[in-house]
């Protein structure tokens, strides 16, 4: 399973990744790389960070995720 967290910018930004990061560790699946450049970001289709990405589908834009709603998004897809 491949997450990655998109933006990089902001103080939001920084809480979707620490959270993805610990909800990743508790589901037992790979630590996620983040994507800062606005580019890469656009490549998604995601216009509004933070965004996260699990097996390259957009699963949340525009909002900061809890880790336990992390969680049940990569559990629902594993």
């Amino acid at each position: 399973m491949k997450i990655l967290t998109l933006g990089a910018c902001c103080k939001k930004s920084a809480e979707n990744h620490k959270n993805a990061v610990e909800a990743a560790k508790n589901c037992g699946v790979d630590e996620p790389q983040n994507i800062g450049d606005i580019r890469e970001i656009m490549k998604y289709g995601v216009m509004s960070t933070p965004g996260l990405v699990i097996d390259e589908k957009v699963v949340a834009m525009g909002r900061v995720l809890s880790v336990s709603q992390i969680e049940k998004l990569i559990k629902d897809r594993q």
